[in-house]
């Protein structure tokens, strides 16, 4: 097994790790918190409330960290491409869950836990809910590419252009 492989392997393992932390949060965390808001914030309440922060903030670092390796490893082969259309879906998503999904799910809670629904404010995280699942699809395409690239050999394309091909009946 060769070194772009390894590198390969380890961005398609911390990819698909993250790919999986993240359908946990959307299909437990999210769609309880998003259910009845503000009441459903109970399970962010409290000493022993859910918090998901500090892997949020390790593991998308270290998958960034593993992509730009893989792509500097795979950079004269034919899995470039796919290497570098997964980082660009990897940034894209990172960039809406930054800029957008974060502040939002943040104004949110910010209002605190109510024992009462709010039906504004249960629009508004169902929303936040559906973009949070078009952010995931996205890791998904981009761990699916990656595994793509991963079954293609890693071989430098020949590009001798210096040579004409004749057939048996030329001199």
């Amino acid at each position: 097994m060769n070194f772009p492989n390894l590198t390969l392997i380890a961005l398609v393992t911390s990819c698909l790790v993250q790919v999986g932390a993240q359908l946990f949060a959307l299909s437990v965390v999210a769609s309880t918190v998003s259910a009845a808001p503000p009441r459903s914030f109970a399970m962010l309440q409290g000493e022993y409330g859910y918090n998901s922060t500090a892997f949020w903030n390790t593991v998308p670092m270290i998958t960034f960290v593993f992509f730009i390796i893989a792509l500097v490893t795979n950079w004269k082969n034919q899995r470039r491409k796919l290497i570098f259309f997964a980082l660009t879906l990897f940034i894209i998503g990172g960039l809406v869950a930054g800029f957008f999904l974060e502040p939002v799910f943040a104004d949110m809670i910010k209002r605190g836990y109510s024992d009462q629904v709010d039906p504004i404010l249960q629009n508004q995280a169902k929303r936040w809910y559906i973009f949070d699942w078009m952010v995931w699809s996205l890791g998904l395409v981009a761990a699916l590419t990656l595994l793509v690239a991963l079954v293609q050999p890693a071989m430098v394309p020949i590009r001798n252009v210096n040579y004409d091909i004749k057939g048996p009946h030329t001199v």
